[in-house]
């Protein structure tokens, strides 16, 4: 049998096979405020409690948590859709507040969290790692949320699905 060649569409497709929650991550520098919505989000480790992100270097925020040292993650609950998309817009720029259609709190590092999220964890910045055309970010957790009652997000071959699909 012979392997298959491998091309962006299949690569892209093969990952789109993976279903996975939402997740916005953000941060706060100099008083303006910038995030964007991620599903390559995972657990590290409990001891010491780290999770990761991967993110585009061509975007803001990899520069932006590297010199604050800090970030939040919000992982989005079933109906949050607008905020994902929100996040998941390109040509945004850093700015003193979000839309005022997106409701924010903070925490222990200052930066935003979302309301309304299945979950939350607030993280100071542990590493930044290079990975392609990619910085891996490593966060170390200084603060977690969750709320049992809500269901989870889920985006699966380039759409959102709730946990009732079929």
């Amino acid at each position: 049998m012979t392997a298959p060649t491998l091309s962006i569409d299949d690569f892209k497709g093969a990952l789109g096979s993976w279903a996975s929650g939402v997740t916005v991550v953000t941060t706060e520098l100099d008083g303006l405020v910038y995030g964007i919505t991620v599903s390559s989000f995972s657990s590290l480790s409990v001891d010491p409690v780290l999770v990761l992100v991967s993110l585009a270097d061509t975007n803001h925020l990899p520069r932006m948590i590297r010199q604050s040292g800090r970030f939040a993650i919000s992982i989005l609950a079933e109906g949050q859709e607008d905020v994902s998309k929100y996040f998941a817009t390109s040509g945004r720029d850093p700015a003193p507040a979000f839309d005022p259609s997106i409701p924010t709190e903070r925490w222990v590092t200052g930066c935003p969290l979302i309301p309304g999220a299945i979950a939350q964890l607030d993280c100071e910045l542990h590493e930044a790692l290079p990975g392609g055309d990619h910085t891996i970010v490593v966060g170390r957790v200084v603060g977690a949320r969750f709320d049992p009652d809500r269901a989870p997000l889920i985006y699966f071959r380039r759409a959102y699905r709730s946990l009732a699909e079929r």
